[in-house]
């Protein structure tokens, strides 16, 4: 079937627009979604992977290439939003080459709310010590399973990758946490001393 200007899925433009509005307001609201995030990106990425290392075009390998190689490029400038923006664009290149048009749609929006910070700061995650290393050696993989057109490998890498980035979401959020336990009990700590001092 050929989309015409007429059609439905060309005519959800500007009601994606809205939708994509309203559901970043609840996702502000609820910051525990981030895993409901997370856990909808493992139910795809992995079978996203897998159909494009069967179906995707030279030239779509290439454009997903191209992301991987601007990742490295920012892990060796020490560039971690920049790395984080082109680990965006190589994910986003793996779900325009698996060749599903609705998977594709979908994904480009929720890419959009990430990039803008609605789940997690990604800049930060990559911030985090081990993180950058582990996730560039885990997109490499994926990479060489698509380029290999071995979708078995590409599939179990996407996997292992979309479980790695939960548990360092997960332990990032436990940082901040003692951070701030921290900080409060040095601020209590602080107030005590100086109704001490008042009352001497």
């Amino acid at each position: 079937m050929t989309l015409t200007q007429n059609s439905p899925l060309d005519r959800t433009n500007g009601a994606d627009a809205g939708s994509a509005d309203t559901l970043s307001r609840l996702l502000h609201s609820h910051p525990e979604t981030a895993y409901d995030y997370l856990e909808f990106r493992r139910l795809l990425a992995g079978q996203a992977s897998a159909f494009a290392a069967e179906r995707a075009s030279d030239d779509e390998v290439k454009r997903i290439e191209t992301s991987l190689r601007a990742m490295e490029q920012a892990h060796a400038l020490d560039d971690p939003a920049q790395e984080a923006t082109a680990d965006a664009d190589f994910h986003l290149a793996i779900y325009e080459a698996a060749g599903n048009t609705v998977m594709a749609h979908i994904m480009r929006r929720l890419f959009t709310m990430l990039q803008s910070g609605v789940f997690y700061d990604r800049a930060d995650l990559y911030l985090r010590r081990g993180v950058r290393e582990g996730f560039l050696r885990q997109h490499q993989a994926i990479y060489a399973a698509i380029a290999a057109r071995n979708p078995d490998a590409a599939r179990a890498a996407a996997d292992a990758h979309l479980a790695s980035t939960t548990e360092a979401l997960r332990e990032a959020q436990r940082a901040d946490q003692r951070r701030e336990v921290s900080v409060r009990r040095r601020e209590g700590l602080d107030l005590m001393v100086k109704s001490r001092r008042g009352n001497d």
